[in-house]
C-alpha cells in the first residue's frame, strides 16, 4: 500500500493539476495509543503496533502534495482499535479516540463512522454498511450522482440500518479540505 500511495503521488505530480484520484479502503485501522494518530492497518501488519501501518495523515499529505483536480477517499474502517470482526480490538484491548488531521488540497474524505464509533458489518449483504450503501447508490444513480447526494444517502441509510441490524449507532461523515468547502457537494464521478 505504501508503494501504491507513492506511485499515486508521482502520477499526481506528473499531471500538473489535472489528476482525479479515487482511493477506497475497507479494513482494519488503529490509532496510536500515545499520539492518537490514526493508521490504516494492511493485512500484512500486526495489530500490536499501529506505527507499522499507514499513517492516514501522511497518506492525505502524499495525495495532496501536488495540485490536482480532486482527490476523493472512501474509508470503510473505524479508528477505535476494532474492525468488522473485532480482531484488532482483541489484540490491543484498548480504545483511543483518534486525532483528526487538518486536510489540504482538493480533498474530500468519506468515512464509514465518526471517530468514536465502530464501522459495522452488514452480514446479509457481505459488506460493511458504508460500502453496501455506497455501491447501491452508485449502481442506481450512476456517475452523475453528486457528492452531496452520496453523503446524504449513506448517512441516512447507514444510521438507521446499523441500529436495526446491529443495535449500535454508526454515523458516516464527510471531512473536507477548506479549499473545496463551497464546491465539493456538486462534484460527481463524471
Amino acid at each position: 500500500m505504501k508503494q501504491a500511495i507513492s506511485k499515486m503521488n508521482a502520477i499526481i505530480k506528473s499531471t500538473y493539476g489535472k489528476a482525479e484520484v479515487f482511493v477506497y479502503y475497507a479494513g482494519h485501522s488503529l490509532p496510536d495509543e500515545r499520539t492518537r494518530e490514526p493508521y490504516l492497518m494492511p493485512v500484512d501488519v500486526s495489530g500490536k503496533n499501529a506505527a507499522d501501518g499507514i499513517k492516514i495523515g501522511e497518506m492525505y499529505q502524499k495525495l495532496t502534495e501536488y495540485p490536482s483536480k480532486r482527490v476523493t477517499v472512501f474509508v470503510d474502517a473505524c479508528f477505535l482499535g476494532g474492525a468488522r470482526d473485532q480482531g484488532l480490538i482483541a489484540a490491543r484491548s484498548v480504545r483511543v479516540r483518534p486525532k483528526q488531521d487538518a486536510l489540504s488540497g482538493n480533498l474530500v474524505v468519506f468515512t464509514a463512522s465518526s471517530g468514536d464509533q465502530s464501522s459495522l458489518p452488514y452480514n446479509d449483504q457481505q459488506h460493511g454498511f458504508f460500502t453496501y450503501y455506497l455501491l447501491k447508490l452508485l449502481k442506481e444513480r450512476g456517475p452523475k450522482v453528486s457528492y452531496g447526494e452520496i453523503a446524504d444517502y449513506i448517512k441516512r441509510n447507514v444510521e438507521v440500518e446499523s441500529i436495526l441490524v446491529n443495535e449500535k449507532e454508526q454515523s458516516p461523515q464527510v471531512i473536507i479540505s477548506p479549499s473545496v468547502s463551497n464546491s465539493w457537494m456538486e462534484w460527481s464521478f463524471e
